[in-house]
C-alpha cells in the first residue's frame, strides 16, 4: 500500500514538473512574441499580458510545489543545527507543524478565492479567474501532503537515513 502511495505521489510530482515546463515555455514564447511585436512592428497582441500574468502565476505556485518538495524554501535552521537527539527531532517537528498550519490556511484562502470568482471572466482572455486562482488550493494542499511526509520521516525515518 505504501509503495502504491508512493508511486501516486511521485507520478503528480512528475506532472507539476511537466506543468511547470509548459507554462513556463508558454510564458516565454508569449512576452517574447510580444515583444517583438512592439518592438519590430508596433503591435501589440491584445490578450498577451493577461495571459503571462496568469502563466506566471501558475508558474510560481507550481514551482514553489517542487522547491517544497526538494528543500529549497529559505529555512532558519540555525535552532535544528545546534540541537542534537529528542530536542533536534521536536524543533523539526514544530516547524512542520507551523508549515502545515500555513499551509492549510492557504489552501482554504485559495478555495473560497476559486469558488468566488468562477463567475467573474477575464476582460482579454475571457475565461473565468476561478480557473487561475485554483492553482493556489493545488499547490497547496500538494505541500501540505509533502510536509505530512516529512513528519512521517522525522519521526520514522527510513533505515537509509537512520544509520
Amino acid at each position: 500500500m505504501k509503495g502504491i502511495l508512493l508511486r501516486g505521489y511521485n507520478l503528480l510530482i512528475s506532472i507539476v514538473t511537466v506543468l511547470l515546463v509548459l507554462t513556463t515555455t508558454f510564458l516565454i514564447i508569449i512576452v517574447f512574441s510580444n515583444v517583438i511585436g512592439r518592438y519590430f512592428f508596433n503591435v501589440s497582441l491584445a490578450w498577451a499580458e493577461e495571459a503571462s500574468r496568469f502563466l506566471f502565476i501558475w508558474a510560481a505556485f507550481l514551482g514553489g510545489v517542487l522547491a517544497h518538495e526538494h528543500y529549497e524554501h529559505m529555512n532558519l535552521d540555525i535552532f535544528v543545527r545546534i540541537s542534537h537527539g529528542k530536542w533536534r527531532i521536536a524543533i523539526i517537528m514544530a516547524s512542520q507543524i507551523v508549515t502545515l498550519v500555513v499551509l492549510l490556511i492557504v489552501f482554504r484562502g485559495g478555495l473560497i478565492a476559486t469558488m468566488d470568482n468562477l463567475s467573474w471572466l477575464s476582460p482579454a482572455l475571457e475565461i473565468p479567474y476561478g480557473y487561475v486562482y485554483s492553482v493556489i488550493p493545488f499547490a497547496s494542499l500538494l505541500m501540505a501532503v509533502q510536509t505530512l511526509i516529512r513528519m512521517a520521516r522525522t519521526i520514522n525515518p527510513p533505515e537509509s537515513e537512520a544509520e
